[in-house]
């Protein structure tokens, strides 16, 4: 090499550590022969072009020189601005080719826990992919095709209990059997499709495992339901219904009778009346309440509108208005 050419050469580019100590070298070389300089001068350039190589690799949050997204990319919550992440936290992270998606990407819940594992390819999601709830157990899983689900499908409740599984074709249409669960694991429904359509018998079920109804399918028309009564065990709602209790004693006991106001009737038998001498509770009373008896609630022209009955201090339905209630 031209020691006049070199020269040049480092005066022209900038003077920076790395091409000092290179010229440093390159002095020391010319007391050595020429096989043994021309050997150290091409392992220092190869080694000098993976270090390089290597740094831009590892770069993170690049752009190319076209600034596009490239290489890995840790998107955090100062860059998301998604509610509920701090600014360090990791939203989510993989690789851009273009500011396009590639390969697996993993999101995060602001807790740090597995959001969602999927691969894409060129941007779009292609492959199999998971996601998960924030106690770190599995969601849903499936794969995607052309933006398609495709192959088999399933769905998890928090607890890891089956909610549904399914399998689509290559085009995205529900292929086979489709099968749903409630929370306490028994059967809710289950039915069979044919290229999305659902075909043959289709069968609901209640959560204690009772049959409920069946339909049958042809070419995705349904007939009329064939309707099943609940056997036993009998089912027990996990939320019942708010049930309203016996109503506060109300109006006077008759005062013929040298009765109390409403708010100081005893427990027992008791009948109450309004002003007008319209009967308004009757049966029997338990810590001011009507227990087992009848409500009678008038209209605002002080006629009777229904006449509600309770049992055991509970509402047990509306009463039949007789002949002699009408008073």
């Amino acid at each position: 090499m031209n020691r006049f050419f070199f020269e040049k050469f480092y005066n022209f580019i900038p003077r920076k550590k790395f091409w000092y100590n290179f010229y440093v070298l390159w002095r020391a070389m010319q007391k050595m022969s020429l096989m043994m300089k021309n050997f150290i001068l091409v392992a220092a350039l190869f080694i000098s072009f993976i270090f390089l190589s290597e740094g831009k690799v590892s770069a993170q949050n690049a752009f190319d020189a076209e600034g596009k997204k490239t290489g890995a990319w840790i998107i955090t919550g100062d860059i998301s601005k998604q509610k509920g992440y701090a600014d360090a936290a990791k939203v989510q992270e993989g690789e851009y080719k273009r500011s396009r998606k590639v390969g697996i990407w993993i999101k995060y819940w602001p807790n740090g826990e597995k959001k969602a594992e999927i691969f894409y390819n060129n941007g779009r999601p292609t492959g199999d992919y998971k996601s998960f709830y924030e106690n770190g157990q599995l969601e849903e899983s499936g794969s995607m095709k052309a933006g398609n689900l495709v192959g088999e499908f399933a769905m998890y409740y928090p607890d890891g209990t089956p909610k549904q599984k399914k399998t689509f074709n290559e085009v995205g249409e529900t292929e086979g059997l489709v099968t749903f669960w409630f929370e306490n694991g028994q059967k809710e429904l289950e039915f069979q499709t044919i290229s999305g359509k659902e075909t043959g018998k289709a069968e609901w079920f209640y959560e204690n495992g009772d049959k409920k109804k069946e339909k049958t399918f042809t070419g995705g028309i349904a007939s009329e339901p064939i309707l099943f009564e609940r056997k036993n065990p009998p089912y027990k709602d996990p939320n019942p219904p708010v049930v309203e209790k016996g109503p506060k004693a109300k109006g006077d006991e008759n005062s013929a009778q040298g009765g109390k106001s409403g708010s100081q009737i005893v427990d027992g038998y008791h009948k109450t009346y309004d002003k007008a001498g319209n009967i308004l509770m009757d049966g029997e009373f338990s810590g001011g309440r009507l227990n087992d008896g009848r409500h009678y609630v008038y209209d605002e022209f002080g006629l009777l509108d229904h006449i509600e009955v309770f049992k055991k201090g509970v509402f047990a339905g509306n009463g039949v208005i007789g002949s002699k209630d009408k008073y």
